[in-house]
């Protein structure tokens, strides 16, 4: 009589059905120690964002806020055509190396209420979803006017958790002169509202632009308010 067949475990089974990838790569956690209202900067997520990067020589054209979920952190963030939105961790550095972002976290922000509870949004995440979501993308650049663009959503949500990155700038302390601009971003200026009764881009720039207040994600960084945590700066020997 032949010995009975042990029940086979289907984990064994290399035909078994796998989990599929994109779901297992959602319920990943992120490569650091992540936190609620972590600030994550990268390039090539908005055409205008890459534009006013090349404009002012900032490192990082975009940044996004980290919020915890059901199904692994995500990312909120202003899109150029969607406006104030968000996206799975994953989706956002997919197919970037551990150089092409960086993640800075606030010194001073406390986790709200709920200091154990990594799931808790906190006073970051509260702006940038519970207030300004689906708020458009604000191409005038000008701050608290009820749109945003990525650098401000970061800012604003850092005032509401109490805490002031840094400064605006104007645009004269960026750019000598309006011609030194990315053409893409100088023509985007050259619709403002501030634009309209003037003869030429040059002279609303003289007599308009050149003053206006905005936030950059250098200013943010270079504020003193925030820390890096991924990766980790190397320590000057």
């Amino acid at each position: 009589m032949a010995a009975p067949v042990a029940a086979q475990n289907p984990q064994d089974d290399a035909t078994a059905p796998q989990p599929d990838a994109a779901y297992a790569a959602s319920m990943a956690e992120a490569a650091w120690d992540w936190r609620p209202g972590d600030l994550i900067f990268r390039n090539g997520v908005n055409a205008i964002d890459d534009a006013m990067r090349r404009s002012f020589g900032l490192k990082w054209a975009s940044v996004g806020i980290l919020r915890p979920s059901s199904g692994g952190p995500r990312v909120a963030f202003v899109d150029q055509s969607d406006g104030v939105t968000e996206v799975m961790l994953y989706e956002h550095i997919e197919g970037l190396s551990p150089d092409e972002y960086a993640v800075y976290r606030l010194r001073d922000l406390t986790p709200d209420d709920r200091p154990d509870a990594q799931m808790w949004p906190g006073p970051m995440v509260r702006f940038a979803l519970f207030i300004t979501y689906g708020q458009p993308f604000d191409t005038e650049f000008m701050l608290g006017d009820g749109k945003f663009y990525n650098a401000e959503l970061a800012y604003q949500s850092a005032l509401n958790a109490g805490i002031v990155p840094g400064k605006p700038l104007r645009l004269r302390d960026l750019i000598d002169a309006p011609g030194d601009m990315d053409p893409a971003f100088r023509k985007l200026l050259g619709a403002h509202r501030y634009c309209r009764y003037e003869p030429t881009f040059d002279d609303c720039w003289t007599y308009n632009l050149r003053d206006q207040a905005i936030v950059t994600t250098d200013s943010l960084i270079a504020s003193g308010a925030l820390e890096q945590v991924f990766p980790r700066p190397r320590r000057a020997r």
